[in-house]
């Protein structure tokens, strides 16, 4: 990414002020990688919470993964609630993503991840139809405990609006960027406390400026 240096500063700078300014976070325990592969592609557009929700929503209707596998993107996202960003792009990608799962497995399971290195973990993982960076990520450190930094559009705009990346770069390029200057041991408790990053800009916030400025000319 351009200006990493400066960037990665800047970062540090902001996340060690949330740090000291934020209750400590208490980091979950690790969740099954099916569930969680399935929640971050659902989950892209917005957050791991709602995403959840969302998953859960749609289990109370569709009896397991394989009802999933195979009903259309447009029932998967009604039955979601119509909830999700681009929700019907999400759910053919997790369509996908779920038969890619059974033609390898013959079975819904990503367990066999556990059993293999980080490395062969994530080629797994970005073989797989349907499944973009952030999904390879949130399973890694979540499910695996590997080091990767799970970088959604909500995280990306955040970091935009603080000005902590640069304009240009695009998720991956962030997601890659992060994972340069944060530690693994730190992976799990950055990506808590920089959830925060967007909700305590509130008023501050480069959109928000930008309404008020509209408005006073109007004025």
């Amino acid at each position: 990414m351009k200006n990493g240096t400066m960037y990665a500063a800047r970062v540090k700078k902001v996340y060690t002020g949330l740090r000291q300014s934020v209750p400590k976070p208490e980091v979950p325990e690790p969740d099954d990688p099916l569930r969680r592969l399935v929640i971050a592609i659902v989950g892209v557009g917005w957050s791991d919470e709602e995403a959840a929700r969302a998953v859960d929503r749609a289990l109370t209707t569709m009896a397991d993964w394989n009802e999933m596998r195979v009903s259309s993107a447009f029932e998967l996202n009604k039955a979601t609630g119509n909830a999700i960003p681009k929700g019907t792009q999400q759910c053919q990608y997790l369509v996908s993503a779920l038969q890619s799962i059974f033609d390898r497995e013959n079975r819904f399971s990503l367990d066999r991840l556990k059993y293999i290195g980080r490395r062969e973990a994530r080629h797994y993982l970005e073989e797989l139809d349907g499944v973009d960076a952030y999904a390879v990520a949130s399973v890694l450190l979540w499910s695996l405990g590997g080091h990767a930094i799970p970088v959604n559009d909500r995280l990306l705009e955040a970091l935009r609006a603080a000005d902590l990346v640069h304009p240009t770069a695009d998720r991956a390029e962030v997601q890659v960027f992060l994972e340069r200057h944060v530690p693994a041991v730190e992976a799990k408790e950055f990506c808590m406390i920089m959830r925060s990053l967007g909700a305590r800009r509130g008023p501050s916030s480069r959109r928000t400026r930008a309404k008020a400025a509209i408005r006073k000319k109007s004025v």
